[in-house]
C-alpha cells in the first residue's frame, strides 16, 4: 500500500511539473482556455436540469406567473451567459491552437541552444530528444499529452464536483411511503446499489485504461522507428530540393514509393492486431455508464413513487446523477492515461534536465588591444563522450601571438577536434590548454569564445538578409559588414544585390532571396568571422568550395585579411601551406611534425608524402588545379 501510495505520489508531482513546464514555457493560457471552456460546458446542462425542475414543481404546485416568469428568465439568462462564455473560451482556445505547438516546439529549441555544444553534439542526448519527438507526434505522448487532456479534466472535475452537489438531495430525502422493490430502491439500499455500480465502473475503467494505455507502450518504440520513416519518405525527402536532383537523376522516386508502401502495410498490419483489442476495451467500458443510467432511473422513480421527490425532482436528479456518473468516468479516464503518461514525461524531463557540466569560469579575458595572446596546448588528449578511441593524443603545440599556423593531414587525423579544444567547444580529456599562462577554464566562458572567430567546415548560414547574417546581429554596422564582404572577395557580388545588405539568402522566408554557389556561400561565412574582429582568425577549409584561382585570390589577400591577428588554417590543399609561417602536420590524432614549408618538404616524414601526392596537380605558378583522391 505505501510503495502504491508512493508511485501515485511521484506521478502527480511529474503532472503537475509537466502542467508547471507549460505555463513556464508560455503555453499556460492555452491549457487554461482549453480548461475553463470544458469546465463551463460540463456545469451548462446542470444550470438548465435545475432551474428545469424548479419549473416543473412550481407548475405541480403553486403555479405562480411571478415566479415562474422569474425562473424562465434566470434559465435563459444563465444559460445564454454560460453558452457566450464557453464560445469566447473556446474561440480563445482555438485562436491560440497554432502558438501552442510552436512554444512546444520551442521549448526544446531553447534547451537545444542553451545546452553545451559537445551535449548537442553527443548522439545519446540527440537520441533522448529524437524519442521525446517522435513519442510526441506519434500519439501525444509527455507533455503533448497534458494539453490534450486539459479539456477533458477540466469537464470530468467540473461535471463531478457541480453534478454531485445537484445529486445529494436524492440521496438525503427520506421516502414517506410505498414497499415492496420500490420501498428498497427508495431506501439507502438504492444509494448504496449505485455507489456499487459506480465503484466496479471505477475499478473496471482504470483497468481496461492501463492495459489500453500498455498496448500502446508495447509498441511505443516500434512506432517511434514508423513515425521517423513516415516523416522522413512524406517529407523530408520530397520537400528537400536538394535532394531532388539525385532521385530524379538515379530515378530513385520508385525507391522512395517502395519504402512509403512498406511503412504503409507494416503500419496497418501493427494497427490491426492492435484494433480488435482496443475494440474490446472500449466496449466493455461503454456498458458501465448504461448501467448506472438503468439504476438512476430505477432509484429516481422509486423515490418518487415513494413521495421523497417531486415531478421536478425527478427531471433534474435524473439527469443530474446521469451526468455525475458520465463525468466521474471521464475523470477516471483521464487520471489512468496520466499516470500511464508519467513515464513518457520521465522521458521528456530526461532531456530538459540535461545539465551543462562545462565549468564557465570567472576570470574576465581583458580586451587587449594589441592582441598579445599566447594560447599552448600543455600533454593534451581528448576522446569523445561515449568513444573509446583518443582523437587526439599528447598534443604540445603554442600558438604564437601573430603568426599564421596551417594545420595539415588526413581525414580524420585530429583537425576539427583541435580546433574544437582551441575554442572550449570541448575540454580535453587530459592535460591543459593555456591562455597567456591560465588555464582556459578559468576564464569566463562567453569572453573566451569571443576571442575566436571561426569558420567550421560545414558551416551555416541562416536565411537572413545578408546583412544580420553576416553581423549575426539584428543591428549591425553598415560599413563594417561591407567591407568584410570585399574583404572575404564578396564586394562585386553585393553591388549586383537588388536590396544590398537587406537582401535574404535563399528563399524560405522571401520569394526575391539570392541563392549563393557553395563558393560564395563559404566567402560570406569567411566575412562573418572577419566582421567579428576576434584576435583569433580560425578558417577549418576555408575554401573548399572554392575554384583554384579564387582559393589562390583568398591565399594571395590572407596576410592582409588576417592583419595583426593570430590565424590558424586547416587545409587539404597543400599550396595554401606556403603562405603560413608554420605547419602542423597531424596523424592519426598525433601532431608529427611541426615546421615551415620548405622544411617539411625537405624533411622524409607524412608532410613530404602529402605533398609529392599533391604535386602533379599543381602548375608551375603554385595554383592547385585538382584534389588528389582521399585527401
Amino acid at each position: 500500500m505505501k510503495k502504491k501510495w508512493a508511485e501515485w505520489k511521484k506521478g502527480a508531482a511529474l503532472t503537475l511539473r509537466g502542467y508547471r513546464t507549460l505555463w513556464e514555457a508560455g503555453m499556460g493560457r492555452d491549457v487554461l482556455l482549453t480548461g475553463l471552456s470544458s469546465a463551463v460546458a460540463a456545469v451548462a446542462p446542470l444550470v438548465t436540469l435545475y432551474f428545469s425542475g424548479q419549473i416543473i414543481n412550481e407548475l405541480a404546485g403553486a403555479r405562480s406567473p411571478q415566479r415562474l416568469l422569474w425562473l424562465a428568465a434566470l434559465t435563459v439568462g444563465i444559460g445564454l451567459a454560460m453558452h457566450l462564455a464557453k464560445n469566447l473560451l473556446r474561440r480563445g482556445a482555438e485562436a491560440r491552437g497554432g502558438l501552442f505547438y510552436v512554444h512546444m516546439y520551442m521549448l526544446y529549441s531553447r534547451k537545444l541552444l542553451d545546452m553545451d555544444y559537445e551535449d548537442v553534439e553527443d548522439a545519446r542526448v540527440q537520441a533522448k530528444l529524437d524519442k521525446v519527438k517522435q513519442l510526441q507526434n506519434w500519439n501525444g505522448q509527455g507533455l503533448m499529452r497534458l494539453y490534450w487532456v486539459a479539456g477533458e479534466l477540466a469537464e470530468g472535475i467540473a461535471g463531478t464536483i457541480s453534478s454531485f452537489a445537484l445529486t445529494l438531495g436524492l440521496f438525503l430525502a427520506p421516502a414517506k411511503g410505498g414497499s415492496g422493490l420500490a420501498a428498497v430502491l427508495a431506501s439507502p439500499w438504492g444509494t448504496v446499489l449505485i455507489l456499487g455500480l459506480l465503484a466496479l465502473s471505477v475499478a473496471v475503467t482504470q483497468r481496461c485504461a492501463a492495459r489500453d494505455s500498455k498496448l500502446w507502450i508495447d509498441g511505443a518504440d516500434y512506432m517511434t522507428l514508423i513515425n521517423r520513416l513516415f516523416v522522413y519518405f512524406h517529407f523530408t525527402l520530397p520537400d528537400d530540393h536538394k535532394q531532388g536532383k539525385e532521385i530524379r537523376l538515379y530515378r530513385e522516386a520508385p525507391l522512395v514509393k517502395g519504402a512509403i508502401d512498406e511503412y504503409v502495410q507494416t503500419w496497418e498490419a501493427s494497427m490491426k492486431q492492435r484494433a480488435g483489442k482496443f475494440a474490446r476495451l472500449w466496449g466493455i467500458r461503454s456498458v458501465f455508464p448504461c448501467l448506472i443510467s438503468g439504476a438512476v432511473y430505477l432509484v429516481v422513480a422509486a423515490k418518487a413513487w415513494c413521495g421523497a421527490i417531486g415531478l421536478g425532482g425527478v427531471v433534474q436528479y435524473a439527469g443530474a446523477v446521469s451526468l455525475f456518473a458520465a463525468s466521474f468516468q471521464t475523470l477516471i479516464d483521464v487520471i489512468t492515461r496520466l499516470v500511464s503518461n508519467n513515464q513518457f514525461l520521465e522521458i521528456t524531463f530526461d532531456f530538459l534536465d540535461q545539465e551543462n557540466k562545462k565549468y564557465q569560469g570567472a576570470l574576465p579575458t581583458e580586451k587587449r588591444l594589441d592582441n598579445e595572446y599566447l594560447i599552448e596546448f600543455h600533454d593534451v588528449s581528448f576522446r569523445y563522450p561515449g568513444s573509446d578511441t583518443w582523437a587526439i593524443r599528447h598534443l604540445n603545440l603554442t600558438l604564437k601571438i601573430g603568426e599564421r599556423l596551417a594545420v595539415v593531414g588526413r581525414n580524420g587525423s585530429g583537425k576539427t577536434t583541435m580546433i574544437k579544444l582551441l575554442c572550449r567547444l570541448y575540454d580535453p580529456t587530459e592535460g591543459v590548454i593555456t591562455l597567456n599562462g591560465i588555464d582556459i577554464k578559468k576564464y569566463n566562458y562567453k569572453e573566451y569564445l569571443a576571442l575566436f572567430s571561426v569558420v567550421f567546415q560545414d558551416f551555416h548560414l541562416f536565411s537572413f538578409p545578408l546583412g544580420q547574417a553576416v553581423a549575426a546581429s539584428v543591428k549591425y554596422d553598415q560599413a563594417a559588414v561591407e567591407k568584410a564582404l570585399d574583404q572575404a572577395g564578396l564586394g562585386e557580388r553585393l553591388k549586383r544585390m537588388p536590396q544590398r545588405l537587406e537582401t535574404y539568402l535563399n528563399k524560405d522566408f522571401d520569394e526575391s532571396g539570392v541563392e549563393f554557389s557553395g563558393g560564395e556561400a563559404q566567402k560570406a561565412a569567411i566575412a562573418r568571422a572577419l566582421y567579428r574582429d576576434a584576435p583569433f582568425l580560425v578558417l577549418d577549409e576555408p575554401t573548399a568550395a572554392l575554384d583554384p584561382l579564387a582559393e589562390y585570390e583568398v591565399y594571395q589577400n590572407f596576410g592582409k585579411v588576417a592583419g595583426a591577428k593570430t590565424a590558424v588554417c586547416i587545409s587539404h590543399r597543400l599550396s595554401s601551406c606556403r603562405f603560413c609561417d608554420r605547419i602542423a602536420v597531424f596523424e592519426k590524432g598525433r601532431l608529427v611534425q611541426l615546421g615551415s614549408h620548405d622544411s617539411l618538404v625537405a624533411e622524409t616524414g607524412a608532410y613530404q608524402r602529402l605533398w609529392n601526392a599533391q604535386a602533379k596537380y599543381y602548375d608551375e605558378e603554385g595554383i592547385v588545379l585538382a584534389e588528389s583522391p582521399g585527401m
